[in-house]
């Protein structure tokens, strides 16, 4: 009898087991790295690289499966301060997921989005290539966005037609599981993030997740602003700048596929 009751609860325990998934992840928004890049001071540690090597010692050690950071990586479009920024990164021990803010890539400077992402990839361990872009991890299904205009860069972004209808199909994709949001620019509005700062023609992404019921979360930057809401069933996470207010955050998330219900617990480290 003894042995049935064990065999009853060890069942259970699998059952709750394959229902929840969490992930554990640090997240960080612009970086702003800029390199001193003088001959003198060649070697110097400027303070946005200096926060950078603070940050990712933190991260080694803090139980992160994974960093992401959430573009504005650059102080500007300028290839001495990606290879810079990807050289560092590579210190990171787990993987790095990135996508683009409006200061890292302008046509203009021959710094478009596939050759940032060509130097990137050259000299980092970064594991997007192009925007938007769907990652499985941990059974969650990570969609990386852009709307990031490189030819006209505008401070609130734009997702064009095609993004959203790539969007869309990853969406429909992976309707059975549940989906985290990635993008440099926030998506809803806030008490903090007032709706005149989203992108423009925002509500044509909103439209997009609410014809696909399986976002969950929105995991953004940009705007400097520390802030977490929910917004049509959907939790926001917004995170500060690190070149500006020094810090970044770890986020935990665990959901139960049998309740629908996400828990999202995060927690903010701060660097000198």
């Amino acid at each position: 009898m003894k042995k049935l009751f064990l065999v009853f609860i060890f069942t259970i325990f699998l059952a709750g087991a394959a229902d929840a998934k969490s992930v554990e992840f640090s997240v960080i928004s612009n970086s702003g790295i800029k390199a001193d890049t003088s001959v003198k001071n060649a070697q110097k540690l400027t303070p946005s690289i200096k926060k950078l090597f603070d940050s990712i010692d933190i991260i080694n050690t803090n139980g992160s499966e994974f960093t992401i950071f959430l573009g504005d990586n650059l102080a500007s479009a300028d290839k001495y301060n990606l290879v810079m920024f990807s050289k560092i990164t590579r210190k990171l021990k787990e993987p790095l997921y990135t996508v683009l803010g409006d200061k890292d890539v302008a046509a203009t400077k021959d710094l478009d989005k596939k050759e940032y992402y060509r130097i990137l990839n050259l000299f980092s361990k970064n594991r997007t290539k192009e925007l938007p872009q769907a990652k499985r991890i941990n059974g969650f299904v990570f969609v990386f966005t852009d709307g990031v205009n490189q030819f006209i860069p505008t401070q609130y972004g734009f997702f064009k037609e095609d993004e959203l209808a790539l969007l869309e199909m990853i969406l429909k994709k992976y309707k059975n599981d549940p989906v985290i949001i990635v993008s440099h620019y926030p998506i809803f509005p806030s008490e903090e993030i007032k709706e005149n700062v989203l992108p423009y023609d925002i509500e044509k992404f909103h439209n997009v997740l609410s014809k696909n019921n399986n976002v969950i979360a929105v995991i953004s930057g940009h705007h400097n602003i520390d802030d977490e809401y929910v917004k049509n069933g959907i939790y926001n996470v917004s995170v500060q700048a690190l070149d500006k207010n020094s810090e970044f955050k770890k986020i935990y998330i665990d959901y139960s596929e049998k309740a629908k219900h996400t828990f999202v617990k995060t927690r903010v480290y701060k660097v000198d």
